[in-house]
């Protein structure tokens, strides 16, 4: 391994050449994938031919997890116990092979169907109503839901919380709530095909 510096030389394969290049190092501000953010100054190998960032070297990596991170937003929340089981047991129900990550893409899911139908958003306030025989007495454990999320998904839940009027502990309750009475409750959940893609698009 060997720490690179501006101006080194090497090579890689440019897709948008679609051939093997030479490339330089430089320093660069690279766009994530999603095209939501920006890590900033980050030393890249760029295509001679075309100046386009083909390659990252190990000593980026850091960089770029950091720029990342920043660009996401957390959301938490302070729920009963319950609650996190449910949404494990959901996503197993999708799809035993799935890791706790999913959990996110799950709730996401409900956020960005009630963020466009007035149907959904509906829906979740009309859940909530159903928290006192969910949040049993005896049962006084708590768990923390922690998770990140782009900006405009940020904003998404922003939107959903405004039309609904519920707090953000309130709507992960009841996005939970919701999907227990879609997906665990049910012989067979509801938009389960569509579930199943999202489940499988995150394994890959």
């Amino acid at each position: 391994m060997k720490l690179l510096h501006a101006g080194d030389k090497s090579k890689a394969i440019c897709y948008h050449c679609n051939a093997l290049v030479h490339t330089t190092y430089q320093r660069r501000d690279i766009p994530f994938s999603d095209g939501v953010g920006i890590a900033t100054d980050i030393l890249a190998g760029v295509c001679d031919v075309c100046d386009r960032v083909v390659s990252t070297p190990a000593q980026s990596t850091l960089a770029i997890k950091a720029s990342r991170d920043k660009a996401m937003v957390p959301v938490e929340a302070q729920l009963p116990a319950i609650y996190m089981d449910a949404l494990d047991l959901a996503c197993y129900r999708i799809d035993s092979s799935v890791n706790s990550d999913f959990r996110k893409r799950l709730l996401m899911y409900y956020v960005g169907k009630s963020s466009k139908s007035p149907a959904w958003s509906d829906r979740l306030v009309a859940a909530l109503k159903n928290k006192v025989e969910f949040e049993l007495p005896a049962e006084s454990a708590r768990k923390r839901l922690s998770i990140k999320v782009s900006k405009p998904m940020a904003d998404e839940i922003a939107a959903v919380m405004a039309v609904t009027k519920l707090s953000k502990t309130d709507l992960m309750k009841s996005i939970v709530l919701q999907i227990n009475e879609d997906i665990i409750k049910p012989k067979m959940p509801k938009n389960f095909e569509e579930l199943r893609t999202l489940a499988l698009i995150a394994n890959c």
